[in-house]
């Protein structure tokens, strides 16, 4: 006798077998996933930091507080109540002026976007609107005017938008600096 093909008993075993090969890997496969997501996003985070901390040397010691030159994307620091100094943006703005390298771009509005790696939903993925809070601080020696340390402190400025990074994620990442100075200019 001759036979040709499977039977249906060799086929239910085969399927069976991927199945289970399946569940087993899939969970390996989906944490793999997240990982990845979260490293891209801490590398975000990170980032943001960085270039937070250069879009306010910038506006403090460079020509970006020139409306007349950058129009929308001009900076201006301002002083709250405890004399601390400080800027909000948005990420839109650090990607726009260069500072925060993003590679997607509006195609109506040619605008630079900020996207979050680890959103699940489409809708929440763009995080350009995110506003931050740049402040500096500066520590001085006791007795004379040396600076002992700048600090830089990121902080959301938007904490009930459930989407934007939240400033505990901005204080994963070191942002002090210490820079050793002769006198305050």
């Amino acid at each position: 006798m001759n036979r040709k093909g499977f039977t249906l008993i060799e086929l239910l075993a085969v399927i069976i077998l991927v199945a289970l090969i399946g569940v087993l890997v899939m969970p390996s496969v989906i944490d793999t996933s997240n990982k990845g997501k979260q490293a891209s996003y801490n590398i975000l985070i990170k980032n943001i930091v960085t270039a937070s901390k250069s879009y306010y040397e910038e506006c403090e010691y460079g020509d970006l507080s020139n409306t007349e030159k950058y129009g929308g994307y001009a900076c201006e620091i301002k002083t709250d109540q405890d004399g601390n100094n400080y800027i909000e943006i948005t990420l839109s703005v650090l990607a726009n002026t260069g500072f925060l390298s993003v590679k997607d771009v509006d195609n109506k509005t040619n605008e630079k976007l900020v996207f979050n790696p680890k959103a699940m939903k489409e809708d929440e993925k763009d995080i350009s609107n995110c506003e931050i809070r740049i402040e500096k601080r500066i520590e001085k020696k006791d007795t004379t005017e040396e600076i002992s340390k700048v600090t830089y402190t990121i902080t959301s400025a938007s904490p009930d938008n459930k989407k934007c990074p939240s400033t505990k994620d901005y204080a994963t990442t070191e942002v002090n600096s210490s820079e050793e100075s002769e006198s305050v200019e």
